[in-house]
This record gives C-alpha cells, sequence and structure tokens, in this order.
C-alpha cells in the first residue's frame, strides 16, 4: 500500500485541496477510480474527487474549513473503489497519506523562521519590474508544490502609499539574491537570504522629495525620484548603491510603478501634463512623448514598440525614435480621477489587455470599470468585459486571469474573445475585494484579497493553499514567494516571504 505526504498552510474557516498524482502503470489502477477518505481526526472531509490524466489519477482531497487553528498531523486513508458506490475495491485498494496541515489565523503568532538554503528554480526569470517582466504578464513558467512551502522570513518595511490609501506602490524586484523596494523617501536593498539591509540611497534631500518603486536589470536598479522641478530618472548600482546617473524629467505630483527596462533603454510615466520618457542606459533622454495625464501606471514594453495605456488610449511608440506607430481609443473610459494604478498587459502578438483599474475603487465599487482587449492587427478595441477589475491582470498561452471585485472571483478569460472560461470564488466570510496583481505559474494563479494570500490550481480550479497575509505580491527565481502587506493606515507594514521550493 503507497504512503504519501502532504503538508500544507491553510486559513482558519477555509479549506485547501491537496492533490495526490498515482501512476496507473506502477498502482495497478484502471478503469474509472472513486475514492472516499477516512480520516479519524477529522482534519479531511470524505468525499475525494478523482480524475485521469496522462496515464495517472489524480486524488483531489480538501480539509474541513471547521478545523481549529493550529498543526495538524495525522494519517488519512483513501479508499479507492471501482464503482460511484464505493462498494467494490480496486485492485490496490486504498493509499496512505500522512498530512501535516498548519492552519493559521490573521492574528496568530508567526509560525517561525525557516533559513533554508537558496537554490534557483529551473525556468524563473528575476521579477525584475512591475509585474516581473516588461510585459507585465505576471507569468513564471515553473510548477510549485505547495507541500514545500514554508515560512522564511517576516520584517517591517515603510507602507508606501498614494491616493486615499488604497493604491499600494511597494512592490519588490530581485536580482543575485538581493531584492529592491522604496518607502520613505529612499530605494534599499535587502538580501533575500534572511531580509537584512544591505544599502539605502535617500531622496530626501530633493526639494521635493517622493520615491516611486525600482526596477533592476543587468546589475543597475532603476527608479523615478522627486516631482515638480526636481523630478528625476536615477540609476544605481545594484550591489553598493552609489549613483550611476541622474536625468531630469518634469512632472507635477503623479507618483509612478515601477519604471519599464527594455532592449533599448528605460522607459517611465513623467512629465508635467502627462507622457513617456525613454532614456538609453547611460542615462541620455531618448525621447519625451505625449499621453494623458494620469498617475500610477507604466508602459509595457517588447522588442519592437512600447505601449503606454493612459485610459483615453492605448499608445504605441517606437522604443528608440519614440515615434507614435498607433493608437487606439478606449470608448469605455471615464476619467474619473487620474489614476491607472497599473498597466497594459501583452498576451501573444499584436494583442494587449487594459483597464482603468484606479477606478473599481469609486463608491465602493459601484461605478466599475471594463477590461479592455486592444487588436494591433485591426487597430480597434475588439471585446471589452464590464466588471470591477481592480489590478492589474496575469497572462500565458491565450488565457488572461483577473481579478473582479463584482462578482468577486478570479477569472480566467480567453484572449480571443474574453468569454469566461473558469472562475474561482475567494473562500473566506471576510474576503470582501481584491488588492494584488495575479500572479501566474504553469500550474497556480496567486492572488490576494484583503485578507489572504490563495494558490488556486490552474487545472482544478481550487484553492490549494493559503496564507493569512495579504498585498503586493513577487516570485523570485531562487523560490521566494513575496507578499508585501496592504496597509490602509500607518507607516509601516509587514513583509513576508515565503519558501516555495
Amino acid at each position: 500500500m503507497p504512503v504519501v505526504s502532504v503538508s500544507r498552510m491553510v486559513v482558519a474557516s477555509t479549506s485547501v485541496a491537496p492533490l495526490v498524482t498515482l501512476n496507473a502503470a506502477s498502482t495497478g489502477l484502471s478503469g474509472n477510480v472513486y475514492a472516499k477518505a477516512i480520516d479519524p481526526d477529522g482534519v479531511f472531509s470524505v468525499p475525494v474527487t478523482v480524475n485521469a490524466s496522462a496515464g495517472n489519477y489524480v486524488l483531489e482531497l480538501s480539509t474541513l474549513s471547521s478545523v481549529s487553528t493550529g498543526l495538524h498531523t495525522g494519517q488519512v486513508v483513501v479508499n479507492l473503489y471501482t464503482d460511484a458506490a464505493c462498494t467494490r475495491p480496486q485492485k490496490m485498494p486504498s493509499v496512505w497519506v500522512n498530512y501535516t496541515v498548519n492552519v493559521l489565523d490573521s492574528g496568530g503568532a508567526w509560525p517561525g523562521n525557516h533559513l533554508t538554503a537558496l537554490s534557483s528554480i529551473q525556468g524563473a526569470s528575476e521579477w525584475a519590474t512591475f509585474q516581473g517582466n516588461a510585459a507585465h504578464t505576471g507569468y513564471v513558467p515553473v510548477r510549485l508544490d505547495p507541500n514545500q512551502f514554508s515560512t522564511r522570513w517576516q520584517i517591517s518595511v515603510p507602507a508606501l502609499l498614494y491616493y486615499n490609501s488604497w493604491c499600494n506602490l511597494a512592490t519588490v524586484t530581485t536580482e543575485g539574491g538581493n531584492f529592491y523596494m522604496a518607502g520613505n523617501d529612499a530605494v534599499t536593498a535587502r538580501s533575500e537570504y534572511d531580509g537584512s539591509t544591505l544599502w539605502s540611497y535617500s531622496f530626501s534631500g530633493l526639494p521635493n522629495p517622493s520615491v516611486n518603486p525600482p526596477a533592476v536589470s543587468n546589475g543597475v536598479v532603476y527608479v523615478a525620484a522627486g516631482q515638480q522641478s526636481s523630478t528625476y530618472m536615477y540609476a544605481l548600482d545594484a550591489m553598493t548603491g552609489s549613483k550611476l546617473f541622474q536625468s531630469a524629467m518634469s512632472s507635477q505630483w503623479e507618483h509612478y510603478l515601477a519604471p519599464t527596462v527594455g532592449s533599448s533603454g528605460v522607459y517611465t510615466n513623467a512629465g508635467t501634463y502627462g507622457g513617456l520618457y525613454a532614456f538609453n542606459f547611460q542615462g541620455d533622454r531618448l525621447y519625451f512623448a505625449g499621453a494623458d495625464q494620469q498617475s500610477a501606471w507604466t508602459p509595457a514594453v517588447d522588442a519592437n514598440s512600447v505601449y503606454v495605456y493612459t485610459g483615453d488610449a492605448l499608445r504605441v511608440f517606437d522604443p528608440v525614435l519614440g515615434t507614435l506607430k498607433a493608437s487606439i481609443t478606449d470608448t469605455t473610459f471615464t476619467n474619473y480621477i487620474y489614476i491607472i494604478n497599473g498597466s497594459a498587459v501583452l498576451g501573444a502578438a499584436n494583442s494587449v489587455f487594459a483597464a482603468v483599474y484606479g477606478n473599481s475603487n469609486l463608491n465602493g465599487g459601484d461605478i466599475g470599470n471594463s477590461l479592455v482587449h486592444f487588436n494591433l492587427v485591426s487597430n480597434t478595441v475588439d471585446w471589452s468585459i464590464r466588471g470591477v477589475y481592480p489590478s492589474t491582470p496575469a497572462y500565458d498561452s491565450g488565457v488572461v486571469y483577473v481579478a473582479n471585485n463584482n462578482p468577486l472571483r478570479l477569472e480566467a478569460r480567453s484572449e480571443a474573445d474574453g468569454k469566461l472560461i473558469w472562475s474561482c470564488a475567494p473562500p473566506a466570510s471576510g474576503d470582501t475585494r481584491f488588492v494584488s496583481e495575479v500572479l501566474l505559474t504553469k500550474d497556480a494563479v496567486i492572488v490576494s484579497t484583503n485578507l489572504s494570500t490563495y494558490a488556486i490550481d490552474r487545472s482544478t480550479h481550487h484553492v490549494v493553499w493559503s496564507y493569512p497575509s495579504a498585498g503586493n505580491l513577487a516570485l523570485s527565481p531562487r523560490g521566494i514567494l513575496y507578499i508585501e502587506g496592504y496597509s490602509a493606515q500607518g507607516s509601516t507594514t509587514t513583509l513576508t516571504a515565503i519558501n516555495v521550493h
């Protein structure tokens, strides 16, 4: 009789659905397989879903939402049958599952540091800018095993909040074993190993000091800082924090998301009346291009173009010359607050997604917004979906994954026509809205509500792991999931590091 192990963290009063994969050839399982669990400690529910996939049978267990907080260890026996009534055993009649389930409450004690040696996840790139990459897809092409997740460390960091305390600009970027954040008019480098501070560069000496989230690429940290006549693009050495260049820009009082680095330069929103700045890697200005004045956005970039979404339109610029290649009007746009709070996302060739994410917070979400798809072959908006979309979606292989606050659910939608493929509602009664962008791997969608962070399996569409902390997300190629705590008040917040391999 085979014995497997399951380890999970789960938010109190919710359930998670661990998967156990059994190879048909090695176990002798065949035909239809039905299962039910026997757990004398009452951690797992009796029903077990079984799915056949590529020569395997995948058992989907489910913890009970009534399980008390604390650490639960035990063994559940999953009996396997050939009939739906569960009366005729399979050739292999059962599998034993040893489990460790840690049920966590948001007010509970920290589960403890686990400072394991850092090692790279094959296929993962650095989380270099907003939503990880220049296309802002939020996608990391790796598979994660929730059985390996553990708490690594937790530290207090400055809260970087803008506009009525709901637009959280404190995003994390990573490179070479370090991570970088902004706050308190400074950008700071810290060690991924334990969160300790390595260096900090302050902009407090500027006439109008402020700081925006950093991007990092090829050993250089890029950050837009300052306002009004003292606005600059800075380049800092990623290892030492020494200044490499400081290039002037114009602005009013806006804040920006992290700059986007492409093959030809560095790009950011700025300008007295809005616009796009482009710099080469020596700090020389390539160009300034006009765009509608909005706060809290960053362009998407590929080898051929720079994509600027400012609500009124998607504008496409040449990355070196700044010439306008295309402009597509968004007829769904109403300008209430001059803030985008997200970015355009590049899909397949000539495909771009965007929304005025900031409008989702107006009147408690009553006004809403639209997820819009731009077709750069026809230069049209070829579909739009009305909802309350608060944050930048993620994309992979013809599917866009987007958080919707009304109805409250994560949605997987077709790139071709926007049709809903599947959805998953957050499980806790106190979950009222999403507060993070969507992070995507090959097998999981990770997203935060106002209460917790959930990992949702892309095949079963059920929650497989959860943790009672919420905020901006990032995934390091050294196997750390960052949760930058959402805090509507106060000068500090909590940054949690989770080991994921």
